[in-house]
């Protein structure tokens, strides 16, 4: 007799000293393979073997994590406007409504703009406007200079908020090719140093927290550096009915917080062999 390790859950099994073949664990009942010639014709031997009992829970739940967190991500990545307001308005019930996007604007009769344009091409407008305002009056028109300075702070803000909403991006594809590679180095599909399967994990996993802690970092410090509403619209606050940062945002805010914190507390879970 010869005494072997279940690979599933490291328990002593005891086999006959020619035995050979499939295998089921009397212990986890996990199926596994001894002493099968590689070369077989019937494919045994690949390594490569699925069974559902022995699919993780704790890896399911993980997995759903990273799928929910790439959703909103994406949700996040593309949102557009980010930030909406609403300017109260005698002549018409509903007033008008405002919006800031990461490089564009919705404006309505401010010094002559309206509809969606680029916060540059609106810079551009209040500039030249500025010019016509000291050759005729030799004076700045009044508020554009404020109105500029949002602007700018607003497009700073959206720029910086794409530069690391797409870093964040690109590590979540990044934490699923190398934990994919992780999983067919597992079940024996391609061989590869040591090593270099232990630095594909590490990465892999810490590919999905550095993503997501980009992802806070994107919505927080566009929040720190974009400028109100007001503003930007050379207003006072009490002429903005209601406005702020669309629901997108506000989710994903929570998302990449609570899901790498679930994420990372489901591996000291304990786990039944």
């Amino acid at each position: 007799m010869i005494e072997i390790v279940c690979p599933h859950c490291d328990e002593e099994i005891e086999l006959e000293d020619e035995a050979s073949g499939e295998f089921a664990c009397p212990f986890c009942e996990g199926e596994f393979e001894w002493n099968v010639d590689e070369n077989d014709s019937s494919g045994a031997g690949t390594g490569f073997t699925f069974d559902l009992s022995s699919i993780n829970p704790i890896a399911v739940g993980q997995v759903a994590l990273v799928g929910i967190s790439l959703v909103f991500l994406w949700m996040c990545f593309t949102a557009d406007p980010l930030v909406t307001a609403t300017l109260t308005d005698e002549e018409m019930s509903g007033g008008f409504e405002y919006s800031w996007g990461t490089d564009t604007m919705q404006m309505y009769n401010i010094y002559g703009i309206n509809g969606l344009g680029k916060y540059t091409q609106w810079i551009d407008y209040l500039e030249n406007l500025n010019e016509e305002c000291v050759a005729f009056t030799g004076e700045k028109c009044e508020g554009i200079d404020g109105m500029i300075e949002g602007m700018e702070a607003w497009d700073s803000a959206g720029n910086t908020y794409q530069v690391f909403m797409l870093i964040a991006f690109i590590l979540m594809i990044l934490m699923l090719i190398l934990r994919l590679t992780s999983i067919l180095y597992e079940y024996a599909v391609f061989e590869m140093p040591l090593g270099l399967a232990v630095l594909v994990n590490v990465c892999g996993r810490g590919a999905y927290y550095l993503g997501c802690g980009l992802w806070f970092l994107a919505i927080v410090i566009h929040m720190i550096m974009s400028p109100g509403g007001p503003a930007t619209l050379g207003l006072g606050d009490g002429d903005i009915a209601s406005g702020g940062y669309v629901g997108t945002i506000w989710f994903g805010l929570v998302v990449s917080l609570l899901a790498p914190a679930i994420h990372a507390g489901l591996w000291f879970v304990p786990q039944d062999n």
